[in-house]
C-alpha cells in the first residue's frame, strides 16, 4: 500500500531526473523497506545506491539529484532525505496514513489478497513422509511450512494443487514386511524362543505390534502363503495401516491434500522406463557393476561415485531417483507453470540430480522450485527429547499436536525459516502468557472482540466513516502503519516461499497493539470507548481493522482467532 505509493513517486522521479539530468541509464529493480533504524523514517529505499554504477556517480550525489526533483502529486510525504552511504528516507504525513484506513475498510476479508500470480498453475507437494513408521516431528515441520506455502500461493492468485508423494515400493518396504512377520510370528508364538536374525527386524518400534495385531485379525486367511508372499502382503498391509495413520495425523494439524500420487502407479504406468529410455537415447547414462547410473554431461566420475545417481539397480529394480524423475515429468506433461517441493534438508543432494535429469530431458530445470527446512528438536524446558514410546528411536507428531494443541504446533513450527534448525519448547508452547507467541497474537484479537463486546453493550455502534483525524496518537499511526505492510508481507512471503514471515508480523502487529492498549490504564486518551463520541468512533474503526488484519493472518497460517480466551497475560 504506502510502499506501492513510494514505489510511484520514486519511479516518477526518476523518469524526471533523468530528463533533467541526462542520465541515460534504465530503472533498476529497487528496494522499498522499513528502516532499521525507527529515527530514520517510515520507509526507505536503496534506488540511489543501485543507479550509483551504471550512472559512474556516487550513492550520494545520484539521491541529492532524486531529492531535486522529487515528484509528490498527492503530497503524502512529510520529510525526505539522504542517509548513510545513499539511502533514501522518507516519513508521511498522519493524514496519509489515517486515508489508508478506508482503503483496508473496503477490502473487508480480501485484504491481503492480490492477483499477482494470474492464475498460474502450481504444484506443490510436501510431507511424503515414508510410510514405514509414525510420522515424525521432523517430517510434521514441512507440513504446516508446505500448507501455509499453498495459501500465501493461493491469495496471491495462483491456481495450486497440494500433493502428497507416497514411497510404496523398494527394498524399505520389504524390509516393512519382514518386521512385522517377525512381530506377528513373536504373537502367536509367545512361549516359543525363535532366533530371529536381526537384520530382519528393521523396525522396532511398538507400532509393529500394533499393526501385526491389526494384520492378525484382518489378514488371517491370507498369510497361508510361503515367507516370501507374506512379508509382500504384510508389507503391502502395514503401508496402508500407516498411510491412514498419516492422513489422520496431516487432518489434526489441519493439513489436506488435493492430490495422492503412489510410487507404484508410476512403475505400473511405465512411465519410469519411458524415462530411463529417454535418458540411454540421450547419452547421459553408464554402465558400471551391473546397475545404471545417470551420468550427466561434465559430471564425469564424480556421478559414478556417488551411490543416489542409481537409476537402475543390478537386479533390474528402478531406483527412488529413477521413479521420481518420472514424477516430476508427470508434473511438466500436466502444464504446471510451477513445481514446488518442500523437503527436508537431508534432500539437498537430490535437487541438483532431478533438475539434471529433468534438462536432460529437455525440460526446463528452473520451473523447479525447491524449499530444503532443518531438523526440528523436541524439548520440555532445557531437556531434550529423543524418542517416542511408541516409535522407538523419534518423537512423533502425533504426541507433539496431542500436548500442545493444533494452534500451537502449527504457529511454532512455521516460526523460523526453513533454513534454520528449530527447537520446539513443549513447555512454553502450552504456556497462558506472553512468553507464548502464539497465545500472545490470539489473546490480541480475543481482547479486540471484548473491546466490541463492551462497545455493544454500552449501544456504541461501528461507525461506516468515522473523523479519522481523530487517530493522531503516534502509536495509531504506528499501528495503521503496521496494518498497512500487511499485503507486501503476504506478497513477501509468497514470492520467496517464506511462511515464517507472518507469524512474525503477527507477532509485531499484537505487540503493537497490546503496548497501545496498555497505555489506557495511565492516560485517558488511548482509551478507546471513551467519553468523545468522535474519537471512540474512530478508534473503534482502527480496532476493527485491527481485528481483521490479525484474523486474516491467523487464517492464513491454518491457526483459529478465538473471540474469547480464559486466562491473561503475565504484565496484566
Amino acid at each position: 500500500m504506502m510502499k506501492e505509493k513510494l514505489r510511484k513517486i520514486l519511479h516518477d522521479t526518476f523518469q524526471i531526473t533523468s530528463q533533467k539530468e541526462g542520465w541515460s541509464a534504465s530503472l533498476p529493480a529497487f528496494e522499498v523497506e522499513r528502516p532499521k533504524v525507527k529515527e530514520h523514517g517510515d520507509l526507505s529505499s536503496n534506488i540511489a545506491m543501485l543507479l550509483a554504477r551504471p550512472l559512474k556517480l556516487a550513492p550520494r550525489v545520484v539521491g541529492e539529484a532524486l531529492l531535486r526533483h522529487l515528484q509528490d502529486p498527492e503530497q503524502i510525504l512529510a520529510q525526505s532525505g539522504l542517509a548513510g552511504a545513499g539511502f533514501l528516507n522518507f516519513r508521511f504525513k498522519k493524514e496519509a496514513w489515517q486515508q489508508l484506513l478506508s482503503q483496508v475498510y473496503a477490502a473487508g476479508d480480501r485484504f491481503g489478497t492480490s492477483k499477482v500470480g494470474q492464475g498460474k498453475k502450481v504444484v506443490i507437494e510436501y510431507v511424503s513422509a515414508n510410510p514405514t513408521g509414525p510420522l515424525h516431528i521432523g517430517n510434521a515441520r514441512g507440513g504446516p511450512m508446505g500448507d501455509v506455502i499453498a495459501a500465501l500461493l493461493q491469495w496471491t492468485g495462483y491456481q495450486v494443487v497440494r500433493e502428497y508423494y507416497l514411497n510404496d515400493v523398494g527394498g524399505q518396504i520389504d524390509k516393512l514386511g519382514e518386521s512385522i512377520l517377525c512381530e506377528l510370528r513373536a504373537i502367536e508364538n509367545p512361549d516359543q524362543i525363535t532366533e530371529t536374525p536381526q537384520a530382519e527386524r528393521h523396525y522396532t518400534g511398538s507400532y509393529v505390534r500394533e499393526i501385526a495385531l491389526a494384520a492378525q485379525q484382518e489378514l488371517s486367511g491370507k498369510l497361508k502363503v510361503d515367507e516370501e508372499e507374506q512379508k509382500r502382503i504384510l508389507g503391502k498391509f502395514g503401508v496402508q495401516f500407516l498411510f491412514e495413520e498419516i492422513k489422520r495425523d496431516c487432518d489434526a494439524m489441519g493439513i489436506s491434500f488435493d492430490s495422492y500420487v503412489h510410487e507404484k502407479t508410476i512403475l505400473v504406468s511405465q512411465l519410469t522406463d519411458e524415462m530411463i529410455k529417454l535418458l540411454k537415447e540421450r547419452g547421459v547414462t553408464q554402465e558400471k557393476e551391473g546397475a545404471l547410473w545417470f551420468t550427466p554431461e561434465g559430471a564425469g566420475e564424480d556421478a559414478l561415485a556417488d551411490r543416489e545417481s542409481v537409476l537402475v539397480r543390478s537386479d533390474g529394480r528402478p531406483t527412488y531417483f529413477a521413479n521420481d524423475i518420472a514424477y516430476h515429468v508427470g508434473k511438466y506433461r500436466n502444464h504446471y507453470d510451477r513445481l514446488i517441493n518442500v523437503w527436508g534438508s537431508n534432500h539437498h543432494g537430490h535437487v541438483p540430480r532431478v533438475q539434471a535429469a529433468v534438462k536432460a530431458l529437455g525440460f526446463d530445470p528452473q520451473r523447479i522450485e525447491t524449499v530444503l527446512y532443518q531438523y526440528v528438536r523436541v524439548k520440555r524446558g532445557n531437556d531434550l527429547l529423543k524418542m517416542s514410546k511408541r516409535a522407538g528411536n523419534y518423537v512423533t507428531a502425533r504426541e507433539v499436536l496431542d500436548e500442545v494443541g493444533k494452534d500451537a504446533f502449527r504457529f511454532f513450527l512455521l516460526m523460523r525459516a526453513a533454513s534454520s534448525h528449530l527447537d520446539f519448547d513443549l513447555e512454553l508452547a502450552k504456556q497462558q502468557s506472553q512468553e507464548n507467541p502464539v497465545y500472545y497474537v490470539q489473546y490480541a484479537h480475543a481482547r479486540l472482540c471484548s473491546i466490541f463486546r463492551k462497545a455493544s453493550e454500552q449501544g456504541i455502534k461501528l461507525a461506516a466513516q468515522p473523523a479519522l483525524e481523530k487517530l493522531d496518537l503516534p502509536e495509531e499511526l504506528r499501528l495503521i502503519a503496521l496494518i498497512q505492510e500487511f499485503p507486501d508481507e503476504v506478497l513477501l512471503a509468497a514470492e520467496r516461499l517464506e511462511p515464517h514471515r507472518i507469524p512474525f508480523y503477527l507477532l509485531e502487529l499484537a505487540q503493537a497493539f497490546q503496548s497501545y492498549y496498555s497505555l489506557a490504564k495511565q492516560d485517558p486518551k488511548y482509551r478507546v470507548l471513551g467519553s468523545d463520541v468522535d474519537t471512540t468512533q474512530a478508534k473503534m474503526y482502527l480496532c476493527h481493522i485491527l481485528k481483521t488484519t490479525l484474523a486474516q493472518g491467523l487464517k492464513l497460517i491454518g491457526v483459529t482467532a478465538p473471540e474469547i480466551m480464559t486466562g491473561g497475560l503475565t504484565h496484566e
